[in-house]
């Protein structure tokens, strides 16, 4: 690198073109990066979805959910297997370990699936196998509202508004949600159907094969082959009405219009049709779902953008859609973006932006004021832009976005990349004053004596952070980009600061000519403050040096105080943040109505949105996933921009917890108030931030218990909110229990039992109806008298083997019992899940240790386990891959200063003084109120290697000095008095770098505090001390060697191989 310098500050038109090649790609790179709120992390996870209707959960379990257990469960790489059996559905969550190739996985799961799929239940739907995509999350939510039936307003968005939107560039997916669909109802009426001798069987069986169309093969007619095709399918809906069910014999009551009471018929001839005993309504679905907009009904469009593609540009594209589209709406219509992550991911970038631009400018003012030079300070601003605006292109290369966790990279290099070039230029100045050398050969030499210094704590540098990029887990996959990203900029600057800084600076610092016309050469000024701690830093650290083992007994000490800052500090997974938006989900009791939960729900959007702060409140019933129920509601709470309202997201939360506590308590609802989640890969209402415990075991019961009993002691914890479990309390059901016996001696299967129940509650799809290109779902269902208790459902008939209709009272009993609305499993056990929110000063770790505490206390059986899950599991995972990135970059950090000192001792004086910026960034936690997360841990890596820099440029200056000929501590004074301006430089541009981190108060201000106290807190206190200690430990090395060689008797050998300046004149060496 010596050589490059000594060629650019030679060639200056050669070092300028080296790093406008790097701008020119940077700038190119720039405009076609990506804008994200996260790096895109895959997590190869697949879900197997099966719809069984009508079947209650532990069918769907047994016939089902096990039998898919057992064959994904072979495939290699399964991480975790998740599953959900609930009415009529079931859902296997397989969950691989991160080197698993997702493409792979789902392939490798949907061949097992295909293999069992023999074994499964014949009148299932086909199970659905789908790869997890990262991006599947919607990314913007619109509300169309209007005083039009609900079923309207769903066709204008079904046929008018997606296509659309769909059509816009970077669109994936629209989904629709509270809305109801045109749906073709057939309502059978029992009376007639018993006077008609007609059964529920005979109606499905002729829906199902008289409105078919079948290809016919083709017909040849000599020169031509035409294709023959059956029009079989229904055209008009009042056709349903002629359909045949069968031969016509008729009871004489319902000839003369009276109720039948038993099974007598008369042959009158001709044939029964639907018309003749069902009413064909051209209607909507059943109210299963629901929303609301600030009260009002809405139905809501929400969309999902394709992988991979830009957030930000695909949400703009959307928004220019939707503006188009309301000059189109008809009168009445309100169209409204209620959910918009384009909003917080804007405010986010944008802030860091900022950050990252007053971050330079108070670095350079930093440079400026020591300096007190506007040419060296403009060439040390040079490696600014430089680094970042290359950095750009190489992430461009990379596949990498603009985002949180990359920008907030390149916001903490500032005050990185600007080191190597002030260390340079501050060398360059003082070698030209101190050995009246001219700026030509300063320049050549300046660079040549710091040049192994700087290449060594660079790539030291580059070793901190690298080891990020290999981190196992989600956090690893999440904060590669970071350590890439960062290393990038580092090593731009660092070629930046051999190439352009001697270059520029062997003819800007050079003499410049005087009123007199003569040339006086560049006075090598400091500041009269810098001189008054430059006076008293060296008395100091004379006094400090005889009385090494004082120090010591302080640095000691200083270490002592961890374990306790430790103990103090909270342990979470994610800071908090401020994102001005939550979550409420609020569970009635089971058996609850759409309609008695949507009054609920609308009450508490009511009493919500009274609160100040609050802007709009959404409200969705039995939304999306497989858990969902018509009991279950969900509210989406928009506040107002953080400037324009007194209370924080957290005092917001605060009060509707108790407000909802208080006004809602008759009402006996399960109630979660949650931020969004705030990372991907974990489901929505953690934010990353919550507590997931789970239990998993073979009986059910016990585990319940167990659960109960934790979940009292778990909301005796400082620190939880709404703790609660993911087990629901047993539904009401009614049970048909088939006599077998009966059945068997009238001829009835029990298939046609289960069928016709079915069909006639369930209200399941029997047919399809087409018109104008769309196609609309039959269903047929018992009307709502007929199918609310036992007594309406015994008035139907079924089938026997016979053909004949057997009343259903005389093969079926019902009763009334309890059965769980759904079952989950972890790694094909029964488990249940705690689920506790946290306050913002609350530590997630500690409130772990004590549920593993109360988990052993319970002592259960062999085969029950408890432990972490979810973002939990994560949060653990994450501290274990930080150690190990930890006790990786120091081992490089070990080498790399080996191989520069020549010595396996001198990197030890080093590497010893950095667990001494621990401590001080403990404090800087604990006095700033923040918590120990995956942000500020990168901050205390952050710390280790701008505080290991310093220590590279003591040492290594100090052995300079003692090849040349001076005492150890002569060269320690000299050396330390010499390299305290460039530290203090470097380390003050850095913290400055930092400020606007520490300060902010906006959107994304958690993590940016998080990250920035602990770099700010743990530089500034601790730097007086390391300034102190490197030397005292040096010493104290170099003593230990020299007793070492002595006891060897040998001579030690403590001058490690250094470059020691020459008088030869640069300009007259070859190159």
């Amino acid at each position: 690198m010596q050589k490059l310098a000594e060629i650019c500050v030679r060639r200056p038109v050669f070092a300028a073109v080296l790093i406008l090649v790097l701008v020119v790609v940077g700038a190119f790179g720039f405009s076609r990066l990506g804008v994200d709120r996260f790096p895109q992390v895959e997590n190869p996870t697949v879900t197997v979805a099966t719809t069984y209707p009508g079947s209650p959960p532990e069918a769907v379990e047994t016939e089902i959910t096990d039998k898919i257990e057992a064959a994904v469960n072979t495939v290699s790489g399964v991480d975790e297997l998740r599953s959900t059996s609930s009415e009529g559905r079931s859902s296997v969550t397989v969950q691989f370990n991160l080197s698993k190739d997702a493409d792979i996985a789902t392939q490798e799961v949907r061949d097992k699936v295909s293999q069992v799929q023999g074994q499964l239940p014949q009148d299932i739907d086909p199970p659905t196998v789908r790869k997890q995509d990262p991006d599947s999350a919607p990314i913007i939510g619109i509300a169309l509202s209007s005083n039009d039936p609900v079923r309207t307003v769903t066709e204008y968005a079904d046929k008018i508004l997606r296509p659309q939107l769909e059509n816009a560039d970077g669109v994936g997916e629209l989904l629709i949600s509270g809305g109801r669909l045109r749906q073709i109802n057939i309502l059978p009426d029992p009376y007639k159907m018993r006077g008609y001798g007609v059964t529920v069987n005979d109606l499905i069986t002729t829906l199902q094969t008289q409105n078919v169309e079948i290809p016919g093969g083709q017909v040849e007619t000599g020169p031509e082959t035409l294709t023959l095709r059956t029009e079989g399918r229904i055209t008009k809906v009042s056709d349903f009405n002629k359909l045949v069910v069968k031969s016509r014999t008729i009871s004489a009551a319902t000839a003369t219009g009276t109720a039948a009471t038993d099974t007598a018929t008369s042959a009158v001839g001709g044939y029964v049709r639907l018309g003749d005993v069902a009413t064909v309504v051209d209607g909507e679905e059943d109210k299963t779902t629901a929303a609301l907009f600030n009260g009002k009904q809405t139905v809501l469009l929400y969309i999902r953008k394709q992988s991979g593609v830009n957030t930000l540009a695909t949400i703009e594209n959307i928004k220019g859609r939707i503006e188009a589209a309301k000059k189109t709406l008809p009168a009445g219509y309100e169209m409204q973006v209620v959910r918009d992550q384009s909003q917080y991911i804007d405010a986010a970038v944008h802030a860091v932006e900022e950050h990252l631009v007053i971050g330079s400018i108070l670095a350079i003012l930093v440079v400026l004021i020591f300096l007190l030079n506007w040419r060296a300070t403009i060439i040390s601003a040079f490696s600014i832009p430089a680094s970042i605006i290359a950095t750009f292109g190489l992430m461009w290369a990379f596949g990498y976005t603009l985002n949180i966790i990359t920008l907030l990279a390149l916001t903490l290099a500032i005050g990185i990349v600007i080191d190597d070039a002030i260390v340079v230029i501050e060398n360059i100045y003082r070698v030209m004053n101190e050995r009246d050398l001219n700026a030509f050969d300063a320049a050549i030499e300046g660079t040549r004596e710091i040049g192994l210094a700087v290449l060594a704590t660079t790539l030291s540098l580059v070793a901190v952070f690298a080891p990020v990029a290999f981190m196992d887990g989600l956090t690893g996959r999440l904060l590669a980009s970071f350590g890439i990203t960062m290393s990038f900029a580092i090593m731009v600057s660092l070629l930046v600061s051999f190439t352009l800084a001697p270059s520029l600076g062997a003819r800007w610092l050079g003499a410049k000519k005087g009123k007199d016309g003569k040339e006086h050469k560049t006075a090598h000024t400091s500041p009269k403050f810098f001189l008054y701690i430059e006076h008293h830093y060296v008395q100091l650290l004379d006094w400090s040096l005889g009385r090494r083992w004082l120090i010591m007994v302080i640095c000691g000490l200083t270490l002592a105080a961890t374990p306790t800052l430790y103990s103090m500090a909270p342990f979470n997974f994610l800071p908090e943040d401020d994102e001005s938006q939550f979550q409420i989900s609020a569970r009635a009791p089971e058996g609850t109505s759409i309609e008695r939960t949507t009054d609920i729900g609308n009450r508490m959007t009511q009493a919500i949105g009274k609160i100040p702060g609050v802007q709009y409140t959404l409200l969705t019933l039995n939304g999306f996933g497989p858990t969902a129920s018509t009991n279950n509601a969900d509210v989406f709470v928009r506040l107002k921009d953080i400037d324009q309202r007194k209370d924080s997201q957290n005092d917001i939360m605060r009060k509707v917890r108790g407000m909802l506590g208080k006004q809602f308590a008759a009402d006996n609802l399960r109630v979660r108030v949650s931020p969004l989640s705030a990372l991907p890969g974990f489901g929505a209402g953690s934010g990353g931030r919550g507590v997931q415990y789970v239990l998993s075991g073979p009986d059910l019961n016990v585990l319940r218990t167990a659960a109960d009993k934790m979940l009292a002691q778990a909301r005796q914890i400082p620190g939880v909110a709404d703790a609660d479990t993911n087990f629901v309390a047993a539904q009401p059901e009614l049970v048909a229990h088939i006599d077998r016996d009966q059945a068997g001696d009238l001829g009835v299967n029990p298939q046609n039992v289960s069928t016709a129940l079915r069909y006639l509650a369930g209200g399941d799809q029997v047919s399809t109806y087409n018109e104008g290109g769309e196609q609309y779902e039959v269903h047929i269902r018992a009307p709502g008298g007929f199918r609310k208790d036992s007594k309406g459902l015994s008035l139907w008939t079924v089938s026997s083997s016979a053909g004949t209709p057997i009343n259903m009272d005389q093969v079926v009993g019902f009763t009334r019992a309890f059965g769980p609305t759904s079952i989950q499993r972890l790694n094909r056990q029964r488990q249940i899940q705690l689920q506790l929110n946290t306050n913002p000063d609350a530590s997630a770790g500690t409130i772990l240790a004590q549920l593993d505490k109360n988990f052993a206390a319970l002592n259960l059986p062999a085969g029950y386990v408890g432990g972490a899950t979810g973002s939990s599991k994560e949060q653990n995972r994450a501290a274990s891959a930080f150690f190990l990135a930890l006790c990786l970059s120091l081992v490089f950090m070990y080498l790399i200063l080996a191989a520069q000192f020549e010595s396996w001792i001198y990197p030890i004086t080093i590497l010893v003084s950095l667990p001494l910026t621990v401590p001080f960034a403990l404090l800087s936690v604990v006095m700033f109120g923040q918590s120990l997360n995956i942000y500020s841990a990168l901050g205390i890596l952050l710390l280790f290697g701008v505080v290991k820099k310093n220590a590279i440029l003591q040492v290594d200056h100090t052995n300079q000095l003692r090849a040349r000929g001076l005492d150890r501590h002569t060269a320690m004074l000299e050396a330390n008095r010499d390299r305290l301006k460039p530290i203090l430089m470097t380390t003050i541009a850095f913290v400055a770098g930092m400020l606007p981190l520490v300060v902010s108060s906006g959107t994304g201000s958690g993590t940016n505090r998080a990250i920035g106290t602990v770099v700010f807190g743990g530089q500034t206190l601790s730097l007086l001390l390391t300034l102190v200690a490197t030397p005292v430990i040096y010493s104290l090395l170099d003593d230990a060697m020299n007793w070492w060689a002595k006891m060897r008797g040998t001579e030690a050998d403590t001058t490690p191989m250094v470059n020691t300046p020459t008088n030869t004149p640069l300009h007259e060496r070859p190159l």
